[in-house]
């Protein structure tokens, strides 16, 4: 499914669009929320609305995928930019760009809540087309919330759209509250979602919703929530086996294929379960915020830079992530470290370890020219230059083992946990962990916490999930270490300022001050007052 971006106010489609399945609707100031919700292409269009809160720069485009996953051991910004306030851990109440990933959180919320409020009263001939359209906005919905309450803790509980001023004054509910109600919503709605391989690509299946109730149960289980551990992770677990016996995903033979079907939107639905499309429509007026392998590619100035395939490369490789590759055998370092920059259509190789670029997803490629010795830029994704057409990938299925075994050593039952792991270890072309390496469960622990970083590095999870295993403030201070270790001199030391500057109060974001002006019961998080 092409994500369309349709221009929102407040909770009305006020855009235009022209749908794949020929549905056109042209601008019309007489559209409200009263004579809107009447048929099924209403109701197509208001869905596709929801899912392109997904795609904001404010969300996943490029803030939750990129900007908020820099500055931890993976990631680290490449130049001193100090307008990247969360990478820097310089953010306060007052930083703007928490308060706009709020606001779009919210607004993906409050759409929701309108078609939920609204769709039953549409005339659509299926009532199994509409009862999964629900579902759909339900699962979005539940997704959204999550988003908040991994990085605000206690949030608004919104379930109901704002139809006035006074609507906005409402207290926070307590994390395990919200937990509760994403939990609740997401058992809910699995059944009467479609089936991966047999909906459209791109719409949230009941595998999706399994999926992420692992996620959701074991951010549950983690630091700071530690909401019943014993019962998240046995959930974690069951969720995870519902994923995988539903016969609908697997790895992919080849690592790098995964990307590269993200990246020329090859919608393979075999390992990714659910991403955030990006189509590259901005010169047909479609504004979309999706800046994947642009901000977090390999550095590529091509001679036409105002086609593309153009990428700043605001992101260099952890030098912890690169030290933690078994860089003979483990294919995955050759596809996500990039030791070259492109310039003017050539590679220029990067000598410092530490200005080695994410090579996840390229916009262009190294390639070998028929002389044997010299290279070239193979073009991968064109287009817009700012702006690209690469999907990024929410829940992939690789993840969903790693979670598993996670919550079966956490169980202790760290035998099982390491045949779980060794399917991913084994897809990366490396031996079968030794068993005497996680022989406790500290030991898998931090064995864990490096194969999610070799596996999933820059997916938008590592930052979370150094929280959620309370080890954020010491991951940071061993990867400034590593940079120190690995050349990095006192005139690069804004390299790691996000080390410098971490606190505790930084693994849990404030409030917006804008939020707390606006609304009269809401409180600032207590770290931050």
């Amino acid at each position: 499914m092409k994500r369309i971006y349709i221009l929102l106010l407040a909770v009305l489609p006020l855009g235009f669009i022209a749908c794949e399945d020929g549905l056109e609707y042209n601008p019309d100031s007489s559209i409200t929320i009263q004579n809107f919700y009447k048929t099924e292409a209403d109701l197509k269009l208001a869905l596709t609305a929801i899912y392109s809160d997904l795609g904001h720069a404010s969300t996943f485009g490029s803030a939750l995928s990129i900007e908020w996953m820099a500055g931890v051991d993976e990631a680290v910004i490449s130049r001193d930019h100090p307008g990247w306030t969360i990478t820097r851990n310089e953010f306060t109440p007052s930083t703007v760009a928490i308060e706009n990933t709020w606001r779009i959180l919210y607004q993906g919320i409050n759409n929701a809540n309108v078609f939920i409020e609204r769709a039953p009263e549409a005339n659509v001939k299926d009532a199994a087309v509409k009862d999964r359209m629900l579902a759909e906005a339900r699962f979005l919905r539940a997704f959204y919330f999550y988003n908040l309450v991994r990085a605000w803790g206690d949030v608004p509980l919104r379930t109901e759209s704002v139809k006035g001023v006074d609507g906005n004054n409402i207290a926070k509910s307590s994390a395990a509250d919200v937990y509760k109600f994403i939990i609740d919503e997401l058992e809910i709605v699995a059944p009467k979602l479609g089936v991966a391989g047999e909906i459209e690509y791109g719409r949230a299946s009941q595998t999706a919703a399994y999926g992420l109730l692992v996620r959701v149960y074991l951010n549950r289980a983690g630091y700071p929530h530690q909401i019943l551990p014993e019962e998240s992770y046995a959930k974690v677990i069951e969720y995870a086996d519902m994923v995988i016996n539903s016969g609908k995903h697997n790895l992919l033979n080849d690592y790098k294929e995964v990307f590269m079907n993200l990246i020329v939107e090859n919608n393979d639905p075999t390992e990714v379960i659910f991403d955030v499309q990006f189509s590259n429509m901005r010169d047909q007026g479609l504004r979309e915020g999706g800046k994947i392998g642009q901000l977090n590619g390999i550095e590529n100035k091509t001679k036409n830079s105002l086609t593309g395939p153009y990428s700043y490369g605001f992101i260099f490789a952890g030098v912890s992530l690169i030290n933690s590759y078994d860089t003979d055998d483990d294919e995955r370092y050759a596809w996500n470290i990039a030791d070259w920059k492109a310039k003017k259509d050539k590679p220029v190789t990067q000598k410092n370890q530490y200005q080695w670029y994410p090579g996840k997803y390229k916009r262009g490629q190294k390639v070998l020219n028929e002389d044997g010795i010299t290279y070239s830029i193979e073009t991968l994704e064109s287009g817009d230059k700012n702006y690209t057409g690469i999907n990024f990938p929410i829940l992939r299925y690789s993840d969903i083992l790693l979670m598993k075994a996670e919550a079966m050593n956490e169980l202790n039952q760290r035998s099982g946990a390491i045949l779980i792991l060794n399917q991913v270890r084994k897809r990366a072309g490396l031996t079968a962990i030794d068993e005497i390496t996680v022989a406790t469960k500290e030991a898998f622990r931090n064995e864990i916490m490096d194969e999610r970083m070799r596996e999933l590095c820059f997916e938008g999870l590592r930052r979370f999930d150094l929280i959620r295993w309370g080890v954020f403030q010491k991951k940071l201070q061993s990867a400034k270490q590593d940079m120190i270790n690995a050349g990095v001199n006192n005139k690069l030391a804004w390299m790691y300022i996000w080390a410098e500057n971490a606190q505790e109060k930084h693994e849990i974001l404030p409030i917006p001050l804008k939020e707390i002006e606006e609304n009269d019961l809401i409180k600032q998080n207590t770290l931050w007052e």
